[in-house]
């Protein structure tokens, strides 16, 4: 039997959202519906939604701001889709995990550089959330998105952020999807702070050592948790920029 490629709920909520300011003709600084009414209109939760909107938020084509809602940034914001075929999931999430030592590696050497104070204090206000809460909570996934993202941004590197977004965005619906991933947060705590205090102090070749210790952990975890389920065969489809 051929395999379906199987796409998330907010996946298929952020292409809805972007042919509505495609169709709509919507331009930069224009506003979009509110969460609660996309929701209703696609007829989805506002988690999805939400989840939606971080992800083109990432990506540029929108931007949420407080006091005025979701308005578009780029309409015509250029999408790279590549469809690639797993034969299994395990695979897959180790392959990224080689990505990511690559990509996240370079951002987080660049950051040691480059970041801004201003970006440091939204990263340590983040990794303060993520210390107090250290498990699969709804603050501590938005949390530690905030740090990541914050910290990819500091690469000031928009290429390279873009990429490293997709690879992200993966792993965390990973998470999230698996009953039994709750310590992961625990579990990388220290390498976080480790990764935050390199970059602070301009040390990028102890952030980079600290971030692959990370990543040990996370392919350990990965590994562990499936000798309890089964492997499955999916296609997954990547979205990144150029």
């Amino acid at each position: 039997m051929p395999l379906v490629k199987k796409q998330l709920v907010h996946e298929l909520a952020a292409e809805e959202i972007k042919r509505l300011i495609q169709t709509s003709e919507l331009q930069k600084g224009d506003k979009l519906p509110s969460m609660a009414d996309l929701a209703v209109k696609f007829g989805v939760s506002r988690t999805s939604i939400r989840e939606a909107l971080r992800h083109l938020e990432a990506h540029q084509f929108i931007e949420i701001v407080n006091g005025k809602g979701i308005l578009v940034k780029d309409a015509n914001a250029h999408q790279l889709q590549t469809c690639i075929f797993i034969e299994s999931e395990l695979t897959f999430l180790l392959q990224l995990c080689e990505v990511r030592r690559g990509l996240e590696g370079q951002a987080i050497a660049l950051a040691a550089s480059r970041a801004t104070e201003e970006q440091l204090i939204r990263m340590e206000k983040n990794l303060g959330i993520f210390k107090n809460v250290k498990t699969l909570y709804e603050e501590s996934v938005q949390a530690d998105f905030d740090f990541h993202q914050t910290l990819y941004e500091a690469s000031h590197n928009p290429v390279l952020y873009k990429m490293i977004d997709t690879v992200y965005v993966s792993f965390n619906e990973f998470w999230k999807k698996n009953k039994n991933s709750d310590s992961i947060f625990e579990d990388t705590y220290q390498s976080h702070e480790n990764i935050f205090n390199y970059v602070k102090n301009k040390q990028p070749d102890l952030a980079r050592e600290a971030f692959n210790q990370m990543i040990d952990i996370v392919e350990s975890r990965v590994k562990e948790m499936f000798l309890t389920g089964n492997e499955s065969k999916t296609e997954r489809c990547q979205n990144g920029s150029k």
